[in-house]
């Protein structure tokens, strides 16, 4: 048992030295430092929500919290996506000591989600004071539902940078492929518009992203306290776990055989 909690422990000191490491290196001779994880939301937040306000967008329109739900569904999308890419690119950034030190390799995944995680924290210092100035306050059941969705996000991505990050090692256009489905996902994903104003075929089709349902019912759940989708996201959650088992086996299959692809 003592056995188990040093080497425990010891991944748990590996993991917090290269979180550091990955924070120093990300902000290392940048003169506004981690204030540039602020800029990314905020500006794309002024511009749509300007954009949505001024052609009074119907979306806009409708709901009094429409700059609150529009903030957190920037934040939690940029929180996807900089875990997948941030994910995907864990291994090649950290070529050079995966070639000298043997450590277990899932960690140079998991400080990479890490880094996400510490943005996105960051973001929702902005979230708290959207609540402050807009006057809503989240209850503690839509707190606790938003922060389940948050960190079912977070497994999802660590899933599936589980698959990307080997993928990555031999297939370096996966770079070009994924900024290409962001791209697509951000407007298929419900950020700017109400789930539920949606209509027709291409509602239907909306409403199967799995990332849209998530934004969707964790904003609910933070700006009015609803708890919605809830089968949809037990769905995910299950779904999410197997793929986290079978990325891993995949991971564990594959990790050694990357060495000469570096």
């Amino acid at each position: 048992m003592r056995i188990w909690t040093r080497i425990e422990n010891r991944k748990f000191d590996l993991l917090k030295e290269l979180v550091k490491t990955r924070f120093k290196l990300r902000y290392n001779n940048s003169v506004l430092g981690f204030v540039w994880v602020l800029m990314k939301p905020i500006l794309n937040f002024l511009i749509l929500y300007f954009i949505f306000t001024g052609f009074k967008a119907q979306g806009a329109q409708n709901s009094p919290n429409y700059a609150a739900n529009l903030f957190i569904g920037l934040i939690l999308f940029y929180f996807f996506q900089e875990s997948i890419v941030f994910g995907m690119n864990s291994l090649m950034d950290m070529a050079n000591i995966i070639l000298k030190i043997n450590f277990p390799r899932h960690i140079a995944v998991m400080s990479a989600l890490l880094m996400a995680v510490i943005n996105f924290l960051i973001n929702f210092v902005v979230i708290i004071i959207f609540t402050l100035v807009l006057g809503f306050r989240p209850n503690l059941g839509g707190i606790v539902y938003f922060s389940l969705i948050v960190g079912l996000i977070f497994f999802l991505c660590y899933a599936i940078t589980q698959f990307l990050s080997i993928i990555f090692v031999k297939v370096r256009d996966l770079t070009n492929i994924v900024e290409l489905a962001f791209q697509l996902l951000f407007w298929g994903s419900a950020i700017f518009y109400n789930l539920d104003d949606l209509t027709g075929d291409m509602g239907k089709i909306i409403k199967l992203n799995p990332i849209a349902l998530l934004i969707d019912a964790a904003r609910k759940a933070f700006v009015t306290g609803q708890i919605t989708h809830e089968k949809a996201v037990l769905l995910i959650a299950v779904i999410t776990l197997v793929l986290f088992i079978f990325s891993r086996w995949f991971f564990n299959r594959n990790i050694k055989k990357i060495a000469e692809f570096f």
